[in-house]
């Protein structure tokens, strides 16, 4: 039981930094592992292809796994929605205030436009302001506790199954999917043998068809 709770302690540390820098030779470890485990090769795919493939795949998950953390971090989403509201609200009561003179030029194009042009152009502008500021209050982004790099693994991993072996993908533990997504998630996290049943789960539930045309058939 001890093990287990500092496993966890271990993994929540893991998910809060970047991709940790694997050593040469512990990368090389890790890509022969997963060659391994897909086994066997679909269509008589060679040694090298699917090496190649599997180290691909590691390059392009480190990378997505930093760029994603960024983009759905939800504090920095709500910060970021909460100051753009405020100069959408900002601009709503200018607007509402403004001089019928002002207002009647901040919406023609031309001197002699009718007065029905200006009607809908203002009230378009006005109904996108609303639509903006909807969109500032909606909460979007991940939890701080959720770790997007374990479910990336997963779903690299069922891409990689998919087009590189005809073994079976199942989440069952000690089979191919499974080791494949904890070396995975090794690879760009530094933690060794975590537990990810509930990503392998998430990607065989998704499939994941998208990433599966990303990774490619050659």
């Amino acid at each position: 039981m001890a093990r287990k709770k500092h496993s966890a302690r271990k993994g929540s540390r893991a998910m809060k930094r970047d991709a940790v820098p694997l050593s040469a030779t512990r990368r090389d470890e890790i890509v022969e592992e997963i060659v391994d485990h897909l086994r066997p090769w679909k269509n008589h795919k060679s040694c090298e292809t699917v090496t190649s493939k599997v180290n691909n795949s590691i390059d392009a998950l480190s990378k997505l796994v930093i760029l994603q953390k960024k983009l759905s971090d939800r504090r920095a989403y709500r910060e970021q929605a909460k100051k753009l509201d405020k100069a959408l609200s900002n601009v709503e009561a200018l607007l509402a205030s403004s001089s019928g003179t002002l207002a009647w030029n901040l919406f023609i194009t031309t001197p002699t436009e009718f007065f029905d042009k200006h009607h809908t152009r203002a009230d378009a502008f006005v109904t996108e302001l609303k639509r903006l500021r909807e969109v500032c209050a909606r909460d979007i982004g991940h939890h701080p506790n959720y770790d997007l790099a374990k479910h990336l693994s997963g779903e690299f991993a069922y891409g990689l199954m998919e087009i590189l072996s005809d073994g079976e993908i199942t989440g069952t533990e000690d089979k191919a999917f499974r080791a494949i997504t904890t070396l995975l998630y090794e690879a760009v996290s530094g933690e060794r043998d975590a537990d990810l049943k509930r990503a392998c789960d998430t990607a065989i539930r998704n499939s994941y068809p998208y990433l599966i045309s990303e990774l490619g058939t050659d």
